[in-house]
């Protein structure tokens, strides 16, 4: 309800005008740190860059908790393992344009030997070499990932026993 015109209003009471806000334009990704596909320029692609994907930390959310499940050697260290399964599971996530799922990881681990039954030395030997001080050197880690070709990331999970463990790595 309306105040009166008869009843006194104070200065600083009195409604004020209201600005009328203007329809927002059309946005666009211009900023500095869009990764440019808008603008016309390619992401950069090359050695050491990753591949950009959307929620990449969840991968170090869902190693984790697999990891928990398994029986490591006593020569290989935890978090050595949890940032190269992680890692692969992201750059295998992003391939698709998606965020990591339980899948990337199962992916990662089957690839590496640490899930299914009759694992080779020769893997586990290869794997211990490869992951030792991983979680602590950027690029030994990415040099890990370079290792795994993308027509393996393409395999399905199941489909990575069938291969001989050589033929998963460059």
């Amino acid at each position: 309800m309306t105040q009166p015109d008869y009843v006194p209003v104070a200065a600083g009471s009195r409604l004020r005008e209201t600005d009328e806000l203007s329809t927002p334009q059309r946005w666009v990704p211009d900023r500095p740190a869009e990764l440019g596909a808008m603008r016309g320029s390619a992401v950069e692609q090359g050695k050491f860059l990753g591949t950009p994907g959307p929620d990449s930390g969840y991968a170090l959310k869902l190693a984790r908790i697999a990891i928990d499940k398994l029986e490591l050697s006593h020569d290989e260290h935890r978090e050595d393992v949890i940032a190269v399964i992680a890692a692969v599971a992201i750059k295998r996530a992003s391939l698709y344009s998606r965020a990591p799922v339980i899948h990337d990881v199962n992916f990662a681990l089957r690839l590496f030997g640490y899930l299914g039954d009759d694992i080779p030395e020769e893997l586990k030997a290869y794997r211990r070499s490869l992951m030792r001080g991983a979680a602590h050197d950027y690029f030994q880690l990415r040099q890990i990932i370079e290792t795994v070709p993308v027509s393996t990331l393409e395999i399905k999970e199941a489909g990575i026993d069938a291969l001989h463990w050589r033929e998963q790595f460059n």
